[in-house]
C-alpha cells in the first residue's frame, strides 16, 4: 500500500465504511481550500477490501 491514509470525501462511502461495516475513522475535518468535509481512514487491507466491495455494488446499481 503506497498511501498510509485514505481521505474520504463521499458521505455515501463514509456511511458504507463506518456505519454499515464498523470501520473507524481517524478524524473528520474540512479541506482548507474547498471547505469540503472529509473523513480520514487508515489505509489497511480491510479498507481496501471494503472499497472494492463498494465499487462493485456501485457499478452494479449504476448499470441498472
Amino acid at each position: 500500500m503506497k498511501d498510509k491514509y485514505f481521505f474520504c470525501y463521499s458521505f455515501t462511502l463514509h456511511k458504507f465504511l463506518h456505519y454499515a461495516n464498523n470501520m473507524n475513522y481517524i478524524c473528520a475535518a474540512l479541506n482548507e481550500k474547498t471547505l469540503k468535509k472529509f473523513w480520514l481512514y487508515e489505509n489497511t487491507p480491510q479498507l481496501q477490501k471494503l472499497l472494492e466491495e463498494y465499487i462493485s455494488i456501485f457499478k452494479r446499481s449504476d448499470a441498472n
